[in-house]
This record gives structure tokens, C-alpha cells and sequence, in this order.
């Protein structure tokens, strides 16, 4: 009675490989409907995409080389000015000491002159009194230079640092993001603006300068700038292993302000690449790699692919070759050298 058991435990165990041998070898010769499309090579333009905040090109925190005290102001904030206009005047003491003391010793090396050219002078006297009216002459036109600020280059007062009647010491502008040495008045130069970017140590090769970008400030939404890339730090930073680039842009109208935020687009030379369908790619559960089912006679092979671009619903990848068929629909139902049936054939 026993034996009959095991015997039979044993038929049923056999026959159940044998419908699973079975079942496996339906699914696998079953033809799975899908749709295809073709890979195909195109020419495209890659772009790479930044945000940016807007600096003025040149921007400098006036001041002189001693303190004083302000007298006059000669331009309001927001006023345009033009290099070697007279900004600032502040009291002149200092300036009509050192002029006074300069006359007397212009007396005093008129008189050693004449002295000198008869003969009645020693050259070792006439010298110490001419370094006391060098010294004096280049001391009046010190304090002459730090009795009035003059701008060095033309632009926009945008600040009054120290207001009229103050004392001016030196003490730095606490404004985070702008220039932060001592001064009287803040200029910048506005008309020429410098968006700054941070690009990764990946992209920064593909970065040279002269290259051409497009800029959209969030302001301005419906306008499009184009600048040009002017400088390209020589060094990345270690925190964010980035690297600061400028690009320059022509600002006439002055409505773009320092500190607007900025969406640039830097396009890259025109290559040639391989395209297919973004919906063609499956990615492995779990894992970054990405892959095509390839159409071969009425089966598929799984065949990796690395993806360059995206452009709207298509990408650029490698490894694989142009005018190859490949699965766009009903590719979540697939394995290697799984069976087909094409329902429909997409172009591109």
C-alpha cells in the first residue's frame, strides 16, 4: 500500500515538470504584439541649460585715501554720470594746510636757488631744502585728490554710502553679493551686464570663450537676450566642484537690474547622432542602465544603450546603429529573444 503511495506521489510530481516544461515552452514561442519604429541619424544642436544672477560689468565703492567729512554730493542715486565728472567734494583743511606750507617752502627753494647759482650755497643744503619742497608739492596734490572723488569710469550712482555733512571713515558697505570695501558712494557701470553661471567639472571642458548663450530673465519672461562668454574662472570650487563663467550682455535700455535671475541656454557645435523614441527605452528596475528591444527577423534582442541628448519625445543615444528596428510599445512584456508579433510600424 505504501509503494502504490510513492508511486503515485511520483507521477504527479513528473507530470507537473512536464506542464511546466510545457507551459515555459508556449510562453516562450507565443508571439508577444508590439510596435516598432526605426532608429535614425539626424543632426542636432545640444544645449546646455544654466540659471544665472545679473552683475554689473564694472561697479566700485568710492572713496578717498583719508577721512573727512562730506560737503557736497553733486549727483543724486539712479543719475547717470561720465568718467571724470566731479562726484564728491569734501571739506578741504587738510588740503589748504598743505598748500600754505607749500608756498612758504617755494619761497624758501626760490631763495637756495639763486643762493646756489652764485655759488653762495653748498649742494648739501640746497638738497635738504628741495626734499622739503618735493615733499611738500606731493603732499598739497595728495590731499588736493582726497579733497573731492572724480568718477573713473562712466555709470550709475546707485547708492549714497555716507550722506552729506557725515564724516566719512573707513568702514565697509554691508551689502552681500556687491563690492565690500569702504567708499562714500557706490557707481556701477549698467549698460554691459555680466550673468554669472556655476558649471559642473562634467561640462566645464564643453565651455570656451566667445561661445554664443540665450537668456530669459524671470522679469522679463517674453524677452530673449543674446550674450557672449567673457571669462571662465581658472579654478573650480572644492565644495561645489563648479566653476564660475560670465556672460556678457548689452543692458541699453537699463531695464535688467544686478541681482535679476537669469535662465541661459549655451549651445554647442552641430553633431550627428542616432535617435529613436524616448517611449522605446526601457530601463531595468532598480538599476541606471537603460536599454532597446532590437527587432531580429520575429524575435527581439535586448541591446544596451547609453543616451547623449533629449530633444522633445526623442533621443540621442549610443550604441546602436541607424535604420535598425526597435520596439516602442509592448516592450514591458519582453525578455531576450522573446517571440513578436508587429502589430504597427511608427515613423519618426
Amino acid at each position: 500500500m505504501r509503494k502504490s503511495i510513492i508511486i503515485v506521489f511520483i507521477g504527479l510530481i513528473f507530470c507537473g515538470c512536464q506542464d511546466n516544461k510545457k507551459e515555459n515552452f508556449e510562453a516562450k514561442n507565443s508571439k508577444i504584439p508590439v510596435v516598432v519604429s526605426e532608429s535614425m541619424q539626424k543632426e542636432f544642436t545640444p544645449t546646455l541649460n544654466f540659471s544665472g544672477t545679473a552683475y554689473a560689468n564694472r561697479e566700485a565703492n568710492l572713496g578717498t585715501a583719508i577721512p573727512g567729512r562730506v560737503e557736497k554730493i553733486s549727483f543724486d542715486e539712479g543719475t547717470k554720470v561720465t568718467k571724470g565728472d566731479l562726484l564728491v567734494e569734501l571739506s578741504s583743511e587738510l588740503y589748504t594746510q598743505a598748500l600754505i606750507e607749500r608756498n612758504a617752502l617755494k619761497k624758501d627753494f626760490d631763495r637756495v636757488s639763486r643762493l646756489r647759482e652764485k655759488g653762495s650755497l653748498s649742494e648739501q643744503d640746497f638738497d635738504h631744502v628741495k626734499a622739503k619742497y618735493d615733499a611738500s608739492v606731493a603732499k598739497t596734490e595728495m590731499m588736493k585728490k582726497n579733497s573731492e572723488i572724480r568718477a573713473p569710469f562712466s555709470g550709475i550712482v546707485v547708492d549714497h554710502i555716507v550722506k552729506e555733512g557725515e564724516n566719512f571713515f573707513f568702514a565697509p558697505s554691508l551689502k552681500p553679493g556687491y563690492s565690500m570695501t569702504s567708499g562714500i558712494l557706490k557707481l556701477m557701470q549698467l549698460n554691459i551686464l555680466n550673468v554669472e553661471i556655476d558649471v559642473n567639472e562634467k561640462e566645464i571642458s564643453k565651455i570656451k570663450n566667445g561661445q554664443k548663450a540665450k537668456l530669459v530673465f524671470d522679469a522679463y519672461p517674453d524677452r530673449i537676450y543674446e550674450g557672449t562668454i567673457a571669462k571662465i574662472d581658472p579654478i573650480l570650487s572644492t565644495l561645489s566642484r563648479t566653476a564660475k563663467v560670465q556672460i556678457r550682455i548689452k543692458n541699453e535700455d537699463l531695464i535688467i537690474k544686478p541681482g535679476m535671475y537669469a535662465k541661459v541656454d549655451i549651445q554647442m557645435p552641430s553633431q550627428n547622432a542616432i535617435f529613436v523614441p524616448n517611449e522605446a527605452i526601457y530601463r531595468q528596475p532598480g538599476t541606471g542602465n537603460d536599454f532597446v528591444f532590437v527587432v531580429k527577423g520575429g524575435a527581439v534582442k535586448k541591446t544596451s544603450i547609453n543616451r547623449i541628448y533629449t530633444f522633445k519625445e526623442l533621443v540621442a543615444v549610443e550604441g546602436l546603429e541607424a535604420k535598425v528596428s526597435i520596439v516602442v510599445a509592448g516592450k514591458n512584456k519582453l525578455s531576450d529573444e522573446s517571440q513578436i508579433e508587429i502589430k504597427e510600424k511608427k515613423d519618426q
